[in-house]
């Protein structure tokens, strides 16, 4: 992949936020406040590069949105994570972490042993976020 001016601005998006799981639109928004305007299409093909390359995981979320957030490193393996069916942010879960990951590759492994190849597990638990089951009694005013 060249280290064009739109690639490495993108690696600072994901940089400055790592736990952002982030639509075309907002990434779009996110290089042009960076003061790299690219279109839409561009903005699609580089997603799909990094994704490919294993920097970026591809997911679709509860309202058909395709987000991409950095994928998991190492050990990390595929990092559990909750959607809010409000306002569709994604948080990952790192609490209990190492447990929902050894459940996982048992899965995993059982599937492979039954003959299944190029395995892939996406772990989301639905429900309201803080910010949307809770919000702040000062904004409604």
């Amino acid at each position: 992949m060249r280290a064009t001016r739109a690639t490495r601005a993108l690696a600072a998006v994901y940089a400055a936020r790592p736990d952002a799981a982030l639509s075309e639109p907002e990434v779009e928004a996110a290089l042009a406040a960076a003061g790299v305007a690219v279109n839409k299409v561009t903005v699609y093909r580089m997603l799909d590069r990094f994704a490919a390359a294993g920097l970026l995981h591809k997911q679709v979320d509860a309202a058909r949105v395709t987000r991409y957030a950095l994928a998991p490193q190492g050990e990390e393996g595929a990092a559990p994570r909750f959607e809010c069916d409000d306002c569709h942010r994604q948080f990952r879960l790192s609490q209990g972490s190492a447990k929902v990951q050894k459940a996982l590759q048992q899965v995993l492994q059982a599937l492979a042993t039954a003959g299944h190849e190029s395995l892939a597990v996406d772990v989301a638990v639905h429900g309201r976020c803080a910010d949307c089951a809770h919000p702040a009694e000062g904004a409604a005013a």
